[in-house]
């Protein structure tokens, strides 16, 4: 079966669970990113789900947020300093 360039690349474009979530928090526990957002449908299809991402965010001292959008997509918010809900 033949598969076009695009699906070949995009294939081996495909990150690891575990790398897809050091990246993303990676990028805020470096300082790059003062705060970052992620779908909690992302992260249970590309971070191999909530616990696995709790845990490395807890090794990398950043701080999740579950909260959900204007739309009601539910998101897990990360930084490195605490959140704090104000009203």
């Amino acid at each position: 079966m033949k598969i076009g360039f695009k699906k070949f690349m995009k294939a081996t474009k495909k990150k690891s669970a575990e790398q897809w979530t050091s990246d993303w928090l990676g990028s805020v526990a470096s300082g790059a990113r003062s705060m970052s957002a992620r779908k909690l449908t992302s992260i249970k299809k590309r971070g191999g789900g909530l616990r696995i991402v709790a845990a490395a965010a807890k090794k990398r001292k950043v701080h999740l947020l579950r909260l959900a959008d204007d739309h009601g997509n539910e998101l897990i918010a990360a930084s490195t300093r605490p959140f704090k809900v104000i009203a």
